[in-house]
């Protein structure tokens, strides 16, 4: 007896290869429009992914890039001869390892058929922006620098150095909290806020002195506690002042200032304790309040230093009037006042 074919099965055995077929396909079409990102990838060659993906973003035109071996820690930026030096200003931001140039009366496209030369061993790469009447030069670098800049011949010639090259006194300012991390909060007060009141304060106030301060922020960033590590090695400080507040739920009457330090890094003559002290003292006189003492704490920023370093906690948000006075912009320049002090008298004393 001849034996039929089993048409049922054949044609449910053609549906599920077109199904498989179909999946597979949504499945390629899904991963097209995802970004790889490669687990292993050195911080080095993430930041270059980066770098590359800004400067193939949409109105960014990537800039070219040209090394010579006879120019030594600069660079030349080709200009529009209409260009004049007026027009040109810098922007350091460092903690993103950016040096922003701002053209006015320039074009970005331009930039498509100019290219940079000179010394690029610090350069990862950039790319040019319009912003209104304004061309933006981003430049993406690999380590923290200090510029100086000249206009010559139709060129903006950029010379970078380290900041130890540039500073004998350097310090890193630490407003804690920013972005998504509020801090502490009290009554509507945020942590991020006052901080970063204190730590424009403290950069008003240094203007103008021989003392150099880095601050982790001057915006409402959010950061890691290894980024502001990073930034304390990459500038090769002399000192760290983290800037926060403290808070007691349970005792509303607490009041008065207290700073933190690590008390498991021990450096000869003055450290941690030293610096601990001298912003207790002189934060406590500046506001004519309570200190309430010195802490060894196991704060994940403290613990990652081999500098001297200390953790301001500036009042209580808990407490009825010391929380309304740390949103006050006369006392939070007061609290800056006595920082300010503490750091001149650390410079004088244990870091010449």
């Amino acid at each position: 007896m001849n034996s039929r074919p089993d048409w049922r099965g054949i044609k449910t055995l053609l549906l599920w290869v077109l199904l498989c077929g179909f999946c597979m396909a949504v499945m390629l079409w899904w991963a097209a429009g995802k970004s790889i990102v490669i687990a292993d990838a050195s911080p080095r060659e993430q930041e270059e992914q980066s770098v590359l993906q800004e400067q193939n973003a949409p109105e960014r035109y990537r800039l070219t890039l040209e090394a010579e071996a006879d120019k030594a820690r600069h660079f030349c930026i080709p200009l529009d001869p209409a260009i004049r030096g007026e027009q040109i200003s810098i922007e350091n931001r460092y903690m993103d390892r950016q040096l922003w140039i701002y053209i006015q009366g320039a074009r970005a496209a331009d930039y498509l058929d100019y290219v940079i030369t000179g010394d690029l061993s610090s350069l990862v790469g950039g790319w040019a922006q319009q912003q209104g009447e304004t061309t933006v030069l981003k430049l993406q670098m690999n380590t923290v620098q200090e510029y100086s800049s000249l206009m010559e011949e139709n060129c903006l010639y950029v010379e970078y150095a380290a900041p130890e090259e540039c500073y004998d006194r350097i310090v890193v300012i630490d407003p804690r909290g920013g972005g998504e991390d509020p801090g502490l909060t009290a009554e509507g007060r945020q942590e991020k806020e006052i901080t970063l009141q204190i730590a424009k304060a403290v950069k008003r106030l240094l203007e103008g002195t021989d003392i150099k301060a880095y601050f982790t922020r001057l915006e409402d960033a959010e950061l890691t506690a290894q980024d502001r590590a990073y930034l304390v090695r990459e500038v090769n400080a002399d000192l760290y002042v983290g800037i926060g507040v403290n808070e007691a739920p349970g005792e509303p009457e607490q009041f008065g200032t207290e700073v933190w330090y690590n008390g498991d890094y021990f450096i000869p003559e003055f450290g941690n304790l030293q610096l601990a002290d001298l912003l207790e003292r002189q934060v406590t006189e500046a506001v004519v309040g309570r200190a309430n003492g010195l802490l060894q704490a196991e704060d994940p920023v403290l613990q990652q230093l081999t500098i001297p370093g200390a953790l301001l906690k500036a009042g209580y948000l808990t407490h009825e009037d010391e929380g309304e006075l740390l949103t006050r912009e006369g006392y939070t320049e007061k609290i800056a006042e006595g920082i300010v002090a503490a750091l001149q008298q650390a410079f004088a004393e244990g870091k010449e």
